[in-house]
């Protein structure tokens, strides 16, 4: 635990506690003789020494860290802890590094742990980065970031992230550059944890200052060197010190940056950072050379050069040599001298994989060429430079395209030079358009896929409105959608002009905007404001609409007047696509889990029905006896009051005390009451009786265990038995009338035909508020067998009768029905060869009509 703590104090850049907290633990493990665990201290000690700056204390920690590793025998961490020195010492002394590691580590990650397979990733793309190898340096460092994510190495996946938006700035590839930062600083902001926080800050900037941006590159900076405050000799905060005077050198304050790089020079030399000492030369010479001091400046340069040939930093050499002939061109050397340093800047570059020289330093040796009487070279090399720029140009996709000059041969005139330069300013504005359409499409793309993934209506339209905010920078959304009839557009989502909810709006309504868009099927643009409000933002209104279907129309509302171009109109139409898709699809959802219900629900009655006709075979046993018991028990009964009527009659038998008795207990039972009350008691219970087996028997009929066999029923019990089952449905709404003729019987599923039946009845109670009527008769009519049940409810609309049928179909409100029982009986009475008929005046009531073949069927089922 003390040493989790000491790495959460480490990653907290809280060194002096993580310093005690290191020493506590690496005594403990010392006494406990573990040496992996005081390997793990050697560890951290190394991160705490980078993080104060003190490469040999680094240094000494991973060498101690090893021999521990050894003592172990654990050879996993030993080639852990070999790879990070190797890594430390790359930043040290290149050359020496390579010499002294190159051939001791793996040359591939194959077969190695994923912890030790990104170190070596790692490794290997540092050490091709700084010898400016940087395609190779990129294939590695990617490795090295996926590696690291999935092994949980946060703290060397965001460095990593970090290096290789440097190997793509050194490869001038901004936009791979920025997207590598970007996702290292996004890592570094969400973990909190400064010392991964300022490198990611320090790259940033400098990538941002190659793209011109120097402004939010010196902020970016400055943030990085306040985090690091306590902590100067940080290598983060030696990048940021190089990257600021750089920023200070492109913003023409020369002294500042002179000041900044001599500072870099003194503290390269204190952590023993050649790379950094080099840079800090290289940005020294070129300063003086801004300030006209131009002997300091050579003598800078020359040791810059010495230096960067030592450590084989071949990219920093290119610059190096062309700072060199910047100098000599400012004293006044020819141009064959000053070829010397062109030429070999140009040959270091060649001999660079990925790297793109600067196209200035083409046209500087064009020049030098063409003065020297070389004008074939010469044009050969202005073409190239022009070529660079053109490429620089497209890649950079209007991002820097703003801040880069083109420069031309010095031979050309000035008007073609003008000319030039405006063209290139066209396609870079063009670039940038093309670039922000881009933007757009991908991040509609990306709405599209959150929108149509979603399964409800509600967060579809909670997701949509966030978008329309996002791309459209509008201030008001309302979705309207068809109702059932397609005969009104209802607000689902949304509020008015005035701030209410909108009430409906009838289709055939030609004077609203919503109606006009829908019949019409194309985007509304209301340049004037709203109709209710035509000092607010421009309004759209467009159709939402899937194929040959219309589903709704949707409404945004600007922030004022105009705001809706070309591009938010394109924008406009893909979101109404992307939420008709959506909307279809949650409805459809939506649809299918009440099918899912009504399934299980059918499955429960179907379970329940049998249990129901089990039930009942139980139940019919006890009635029998009791039944029987009861009509012995009044025969009895009958027989004894006769009996005790007949002794009455004959007079006292009995004298004395006894007789008086037996007249006392006649009086006090009431024996006249009891004689006339036992037999009509038991009359009732015979009755009470006779109903509970009528009660059974229905719901043993109802239910029917054998209801997948085709049998001969009488439809007038079916009917009976329905309704039996629904009195406590039916009775507090409606009085029910039945006309019911004699029927001969009809071959069919018994059990089905019940369920049509309790959906026809069931929906006759459902149109009545109260005090109603029900009437159901039957009758034959030549070889049909017929049902008519007939209700005064609240009748039905042509339009709505026309979709009864259809599966969903509902006008009833939400949870009081799914739109599946007249489908279902529909299905039902097809099955039967039958017709189902309905006739209904709105205000008047409904008649259905259930016609079943009296003939046919069974050899139709025998045949089949």
């Amino acid at each position: 635990m003390t040493l989790v703590l000491a790495e959460l104090s480490l990653l907290d850049m809280h060194l002096d506690p993580a310093r005690s907290l290191l020493q506590e633990a690496g005594a403990l493990f010392e006494t406990l003789q573990d040496w992996q665990g005081q390997a793990d201290v050697q560890w951290l000690k190394h991160y705490e020494a980078a993080d104060r700056g003190d490469g040999d204390a680094l240094r000494e920690a991973l060498r101690s860290a090893i021999l521990l590793a050894e003592r172990a025998c654990d050879d996993q961490r030993l080639l852990l802890l070999k790879m990070t020195l190797a890594r430390s010492e790359l930043f040290r002394d290149q050359a020496q590094a390579n010499a002294s590691w190159d051939h001791c580590l793996p040359r591939t990650t194959q077969g190695l742990r994923p912890a030790c397979a990104a170190a070596l990733a790692d490794f290997r793309g540092l050490q091709c980065g700084l010898s400016a190898d940087f395609a190779p340096a990129a294939q590695w460092l990617i490795e090295a970031f996926r590696l690291s994510m999935e092994s949980g190495q946060l703290r060397r996946a965001m460095s990593v992230a970090s290096n290789l938006g440097y190997t793509y700035t050194s490869m001038s590839d901004y936009p791979r550059a920025v997207e590598w930062l970007q996702q290292g600083l996004g890592l570094a902001r969400q973990a909190r944890w400064p010392g991964a926080l300022s490198l990611a800050l320090a790259q940033t900037g400098d990538a941002m200052r190659r793209i011109g941006q120097l402004s939010a590159a010196r902020d970016l900076l400055l943030e990085c060197q306040s985090l690091l405050i306590e902590h100067p000799h940080n290598r983060s905060a030696l990048l940021a010190l190089k990257y600021l005077a750089e920023v200070e050198l492109d913003l023409e304050q020369n002294d500042r940056a002179l000041e900044n790089f001599t500072r870099l020079a003194e503290c390269a030399l204190c952590v023993d950072s050649k790379d950094l000492h080099t840079d800090a030369a290289l940005g020294r010479a070129r300063a003086l050379l801004r300030a006209g001091r131009l002997d300091e400046a050579r003598a800078a340069g020359l040791h810059a050069r010495e230096v960067a040939q030592q450590q084989r930093e071949r990219s920093t050499l290119v610059d190096v040599l062309w700072t060199l002939a910047k100098i000599d061109q400012a004293v006044g050397s020819s141009a064959s001298e000053l070829l010397t340093w062109t030429d070999a800047a140009l040959s270091q570059a060649e001999a660079l994989s990925g790297y793109r020289p600067p196209p200035a330093l083409l046209e500087m040796a064009a020049a030098l060429h063409a003065q020297t009487g070389d004008f074939s070279q010469a044009y050969v090399l202005s073409q190239r430079a022009s070529e660079l720029r053109q490429q620089v140009f497209t890649e950079e996709s209007g991002k820097q395209a703003a801040l880069l000059h083109v420069q031309h041969q010095v031979e050309k005139a000035r008007a073609e030079q003008e000319h030039l330069r405006q063209l290139a300013q066209s396609e870079a504005e063009r670039a940038a358009a093309l670039q922000s359409l881009h933007s757009v499409l991908l991040r509609l793309g990306d709405c599209g896929k959150e929108i149509t993934s979603q399964l409800s209506t509600e967060r579809v339209l909670q997701l949509l409105q966030g978008h329309v905010r996002d791309l459209l920078q509008a201030e008001q959304l309302t979705v309207y959608l068809l109702d059932e009839c397609g005969e009104q557009l209802c607000c689902a989502f949304g509020q008015s002009d005035v701030g209410d909810t909108p009430g409906p709006i009838a289709v055939a309504d030609v004077e609203h905007e919503c109606a006009r868009v829908l019949s019409g099927r194309a985007v509304l643009l209301m340049g004037e404001g709203t109709q209710t409000e035509p000092g607010r933002g421009q309004c759209m209104v467009a159709p939402l609409q899937l194929a040959d279907r219309e589903l709704g129309v949707m409404r945004v509302v600007g922030t004022t007047p105009g705001c809706f171009g070309e591009h938010e109109q394109l924008i406009f139409r893909n979101l109404c696509a992307y939420t008709a898709v959506a909307l279809d699809n949650a409805r459809a959802y939506e649809q299918l889990g009440e099918l899912q219900r009504q399934v299980a629900a059918q499955e429960k009655m179907a379970s329940i029905g049998q249990l129901a006709a089990g039930v009942a075979h139980e139940i019919n046993n006890p009635i029998g006896f009791v039944n029987s018991n009861l009509g012995s028990l009044a025969r009895d009964v009958r027989d004894l009051l006769d009996l005790l009527q007949l002794y009455r009659q004959a007079g006292p038998l009995v004298e004395g005390g006894a007789g008086a008795r037996a007249q006392a207990l006649a009086q006090s039972m009431d024996l006249d009451y009891l004689s006339e009350d036992m037999p009509r008691m038991i009359a009732e219970s015979i009755e009470g009786l006779q109903r509970v087996k009528r009660i059974v028997q229905d719901l043993k009929n109802f239910s029917r265990v054998d209801a997948a066999e085709w049998v001969y029923a009488d439809l007038n019990e079916c009917v009976e038995s329905t309704l039996n089952m629904l009195t406590h449905e039916i009775k507090f709404k409606a009085v029910v009338h039945k006309g019911l003729a004699r029927l001969p019987p009809v071959y069919c599923l018994a059990a089905q035909i019940n369920q049509v039946l309790m959906n026809l009845l069931v929906n006759a109670s459902q149109a009545i508020e109260s005090a109603g009527q029900i009437s159901i008769r039957s009758w034959q009519e030549s070889d049909w067998a017929c049902i008519a049940i007939r209700d005064n409810g609240c009748g039905m609309s042509e339009q709505v009768m026309a979709r009864i049928f259809e599966p969903f179909f509902t006008t009833k409100p939400v949870g009081k029905g799914t739109g599946l029982g007249l489908s279902l009986s529909y299905s039902i009475v097809k099955k039967h060869r039958g017709r189902l008929e309905v006739e209904s005046t709105p205000g008047q009531g409904s008649c259905f009509t259930l016609r079943l073949p009296l003939s046919g069927l069974e050899e139709a089922q025998q045949s089949s």
